[in-house]
């Protein structure tokens, strides 16, 4: 492994949209079952069987490097010096202890910039919850890898069984030092940061003659192309999701049945994605129903769809955006479910068809200016308020673990996921399966959305309704 590498184009990305004003870290809220008759100290055993589990754990010792002289992307450097008092911390909540104050204090904690001097992850221990768990707040910057590279991430540290073996004990102080011989010179780093925009640049040279052999096949011509790519673009009804976002951050939970809903998606002849995005519509048009603030036009969600192949457990980004058309005009949740997996079949053929020209890299040379020029642009001038909308919010699905996980000896008992909220998306409903549930975290900016946890109890209601509307 390199002991120096640039970031890709889009990894890059999530760092460059930071200067927007917007962290671009995800995470989760696991909570956690300790031990039956354990009494320690359960933030200094976490830090122990992380330090224990570093081997396995690449991505967690990188951190990052700016390119000379603005010649590519930043780059990551291997095998960085750990801070464990900065890496794994504690809270404690106040007596009682309630759901909304755990909810409240992860909100704040999701709102806050990570320090990129460290490597880009952290874990909370959140003790005081009023039935005797525990719970642990988790992120990672999304430059570091996406959602279905923090499962494999994941894997590293969690465990399928209570026991902790030897590989769980204590291998060492709790400070990892750096490889003595880590380059250092200046030279050398604007060296590998040119290289690798001369990378970047040849591999998008390399791929035009696929694009042009797609364009000019007998199943499409290039203006054929070229109009179903522009036709598979829609606009979006302005919401009071599409604002500029502040600095804090709302946060709510919810947890289905996993059979449950897939017994459902089979009765209705849909996919399990289906399901999600029909409660996730109706939830949203009984939400603005009550703040009088439902569109008269169907909304629109952004949809992170994965172009990682099924082998490919590489932390880093490999995915892209597709819209999802959401009827929340329809009073009939049968009827919204049947246009939503119309919706949801385009959206499978376009990315079958287009995948390849989906571009998950891009040259690197002086994008440190132009990006963060391009950042404060869109900040300052509120752009997202002034452009036509394309899409209202983010609504994401990963599948997750089947089995119930342990965290340092601990039961995993729910284990929500954290996503991302931006200007002009102040929504973000991100769904991870885990051991027989569906796993529901909403995120928003409480400008947009004061109380989501009135979104997110609303979920219960919508698969209700899907249930008294399946087809005899």
């Amino acid at each position: 492994m390199p002991e120096n590498r640039s970031l890709s184009g889009l990894d890059a990305a999530f760092l460059y949209l930071e200067g927007l004003g917007t962290p671009m870290h995800v995470g989760s809220l696991m909570l956690l079952q300790p031990p039956r008759g354990f009494t320690g100290d359960f933030h200094k055993r976490l830090r122990e069987h992380v330090a224990g589990r570093l081997a396995s754990a690449a991505p967690l010792r990188r951190v990052l490097e700016s390119a000379p002289m603005g010649l590519g992307h930043p780059l990551w450097r291997e095998r960085a010096r750990l801070d464990m008092d900065w890496h794994i911390q504690k809270r404690k909540l106040r007596a009682p202890g309630s759901h909304n104050a755990l909810m409240g204090l992860v909100g704040r904690l999701h709102a806050e910039a990570m320090d990129r001097t460290h490597p880009l992850w952290q874990l909370v221990v959140i003790e005081g919850l009023a039935d005797g768990r525990v719970a642990v707040y988790s992120r990672l910057h999304h430059a570091l890898l996406d959602g279905k590279g923090g499962i494999a991430l994941a894997r590293a540290l969690l465990d399928t069984e209570p026991g902790t073996g030897p590989e769980t004990r204590r291998r060492g102080p709790m400070t990892v030092a750096a490889s003595a011989s880590m380059p250092t010179g200046r030279v050398r780093l604007a060296t590998r940061a040119a290289g690798a925009t001369v990378g970047s640049i040849g591999r998008w040279i390399r791929g035009i003659p696929g694009t042009v052999k797609l364009a000019a096949s007998g199943a499409a011509s290039p203006r054929r192309t070229y109009s179903s790519l522009r036709e598979s673009v829609m606009l979006a009804p302005r919401t009071v999701f599409n604002a500029q976002v502040g600095d804090k951050r709302a946060f709510a939970v919810a947890s289905l049945d996993l059979n449950r809903c897939k017994q459902v998606a089979r009765a209705h002849g849909v996919s399990l994605n289906d399901i999600i995005m029909a409660l996730c519509t109706s939830a949203l048009r009984e939400t603005l129903i009550h703040r009088r603030a439902l569109p008269r036009r169907a909304m629109i969600a952004g949809m992170p769809v994965s172009l990682r192949a099924e082998d490919d457990a590489e932390a880093n980004n490999q995915v892209s955006m597709v819209q999802c058309e959401l009827p929340t005009n329809e009073s009939d949740p049968g009827v919204r479910l049947k246009r939503i997996h119309a919706s949801t079949d385009q959206i499978k053929a376009r990315v079958r068809a287009f995948s390849s020209l989906i571009p998950t890299d891009f040259p690197g040379l002086a994008a440190p200016f132009w990006a963060a020029g391009l950042s404060r642009l869109w900040q300052r001038g509120r752009l997202s308020e002034r452009l036509p909308p394309l899409a209202n919010l983010v609504i994401s699905n990963v599948p997750g673990p089947s089995v119930p996980l342990y965290l340092a000896g601990a039961a995993v008992t729910q284990y929500y996921p954290i996503s991302i909220v931006t200007h002009g998306l102040a929504l973000n409903i991100t769904v991870q399966s885990y051991a027989g549930s569906l796993e529901f975290g909403v995120l928003s900016c409480p400008q947009a959305l004061p109380r989501p946890q009135i979104l997110a109890d609303r979920l219960a209601g919508a698969l209700d309704e899907l249930e008294e509307v399946i087809p005899a």
